[in-house]
């Protein structure tokens, strides 16, 4: 943005020099000098308001398109110029397509390029050097459209990549839906059935029944389910219990372990003990993928208050910034989210990076 508004300001110094030092201001001087200044600042605004990226180039281009009619009307005298205008046009037009659907997009960049290659010839026609300045105008458009495209391509790859992760979170949430939830129909199962045995006489016993019969359908429809979904190389699932196991099964040796004091020893919910395991998992694979030549790596887990607090820092500096989070843990967000917990990612001291997890749990004792 700072860059933007120098260059642009820098431009504009430049043509009103060129325009007016040495000669009084004519009509056509002010004109086109005018036009430039403010294209340039609907160029500027289009960082203000995404949104109105196609409003703010269409009333550009329509300026642009309006001084040209001027100039091959009026033929108002001016030296060649347009330096300011054309920059501007060319960050809307590559803003353009970048940001807007395709067919809007595209209309207004072909629009926008008849504009700026016009421009010369219908302004300031009869002067020299009038058709090389068009051809490098239109050079500058076909860098504002490229760079757009690029940025377009970029941002499409991200969401489908972010799409893609969220699916795969969902489809794990439901592979593992038999193992969070069978224990607890499991339960009412057994319970129903050890009713009946008390109850061996009473009016109860086929409304006891009945609730066995439904809590073993309902058991196997689950198991049918996540017999579809799970595919043969997936690993093996968390097993309800065991927090401290399931982290250790995924620390090696070169990663420094610390834990809670009775954290082996706290009930956890199943599905607490899974986000946990994946949010550590994920992590350090990112460490090995994006940081691999950090030193020291740490996983944390203690607990304050009601919060489960789960941290993995390491001080190696990340090749990519933009990706060292990795998309796996933006999809882990939704489960933490579910939970009513958190999930932070992003810089830590002078050249680490930390990824922070809290997740309610009930009090000791309670």
């Amino acid at each position: 943005m700072i860059a933007e508004i120098a260059l642009l300001l820098g431009l504009n110094v430049q043509e009103a020099i060129r325009r007016f030092v040495g000669h009084g201001p004519q009509p056509g001087e002010v004109f086109y000098f005018s036009s430039g200044v403010v294209i340039g600042g609907l160029a500027l605004l289009r960082r203000r308001y995404p949104a109105r990226t196609g409003q703010l180039a269409a009333v550009a281009i329509a300026i642009s398109l309006l001084c040209s009619g001027v100039g091959l009307i009026a033929k108002p005298a001016a030296s060649l110029a347009g330096d300011c205008e054309t920059l501007a046009l060319v960050l809307l037009i590559g803003a353009c397509c970048h940001r807007l659907p395709a067919i809007q997009a595209g209309v207004l960049a072909v629009i926008g390029g008849g504009a700026m290659v016009l421009a010369p010839q219908l302004r300031y026609a009869g002067q020299q050097s009038t058709l090389v300045l068009a051809i490098f105008w239109a050079i500058l458009w076909g860098i504002g459209v490229a760079v757009g495209l690029i940025l377009r391509d970029a941002a499409a790859r991200r969401e489908a990549a972010l799409a893609a992760a969220r699916a795969r979170e969902r489809l794990a949430l439901a592979r593992e839906l038999h193992d969070l939830v069978a224990h607890h129909i499991t339960g009412v199962v057994v319970r129903a059935q050890a009713a009946q045995v008390i109850l061996a006489d009473g009016t109860e016993q086929q409304m006891l029944g009945e609730i066995e019969q439904a809590g073993a359908e309902a058991l196997a429809a689950v198991r049918r389910m996540v017999g579809v979904l799970r595919s043969p190389e997936d690993a093996p699932p968390v097993t309800t219990g065991g927090l401290v196991e399931a982290v250790q099964s995924v620390v090696d040796g070169n990663v420094t372990l610390r834990l809670a004091p009775g954290l082996a020893e706290r009930p956890l919910a199943p599905e607490t003990v899974s986000t946990v395991h994946r949010v550590v998992l994920e992590s350090l694979t990112n460490v090995r993928k994006h940081a691999s030549e950090a030193r020291q790596v740490s996983v944390t887990i203690d607990v304050e208050g009601n919060q489960l607090r789960v941290e993995i820092c390491n001080d190696g500096l990340a090749r990519n910034r933009r990706t060292a989070e990795g998309y796996g843990l933006l999809g882990m967000g939704e489960r933490i989210e579910a939970l009513g917990g958190t999930l932070t990612a992003g810089p830590h001291g002078d050249r680490g990076w930390r990824v922070l997890a809290q997740l309610p749990v009930p009090k000791e004792g309670s």
